[in-house]
């Protein structure tokens, strides 16, 4: 399910919804996180932890194949029939460089993954190379947003935890004055 289709945190309930409550056998519903004992909070906020760790992890590939799409379509503008027959750097990697020359100013390939290259026009290409770099963008933004859900639910944890924390310290503090 996505992040769209669940609430956030709610601290004053101290309650935590998402994906995260599904394994906590609620059903995909909300928890109370208040009324958990610190073993479960402990093994919550490791797992909301991970799954933060992930998400960031993700959201900086996908930010990094955005880049690449668009210095892509950077490039396709220096491709003009004037610069036919000059020399070029051809990527064979992302750090691996060849010399070449322009033979062409039409026709380019495209990467369309997994090893796969198509024949493409400059218009096309580009139009390719954006439509690439939207929907990277459009799943940046979701998965932000999933980012930000997950960061909060795992403040709830560590406030509650906290909370359970100073309560066993003071009962602790109060018990031994009696």
């Amino acid at each position: 399910s996505s992040s769209g289709e669940r609430g956030g945190c709610l601290l004053g309930r101290q309650t935590v919804v998402g994906e995260m409550a599904e394994g906590a056998g609620a059903g995909g519903g909300q928890v109370n996180i208040g009324a958990m004992p610190m073993e479960q909070l402990n093994m919550l906020r490791e797992q909301l932890a991970e799954e933060n760790k992930f998400l960031s992890q993700s959201y900086q590939q996908l930010t990094v194949a955005s880049k690449r799409f668009q210095d892509s379509r950077e490039s396709l503008k220096s491709i003009a029939p004037e610069n036919v027959g000059t020399p070029i750097m051809v990527p064979i990697t992302s750090s691996l460089y060849v010399k070449g020359t322009l033979a062409e100013a039409d026709n380019v390939l495209v990467d369309v993954g997994t090893g796969y290259f198509v024949e493409k026009t400059i218009p096309l290409a580009d139009e390719y190379l954006k439509r690439k770099c939207d929907y990277l963008q459009e799943n940046c933004v979701r998965l932000e947003a999933n980012i930000v859900e997950k960061r909060k639910n795992l403040e709830a944890v560590t406030t509650v935890m906290q909370m359970k924390y100073q309560a066993q310290q003071q009962r602790g503090a109060g018990g031994a004055k009696a």
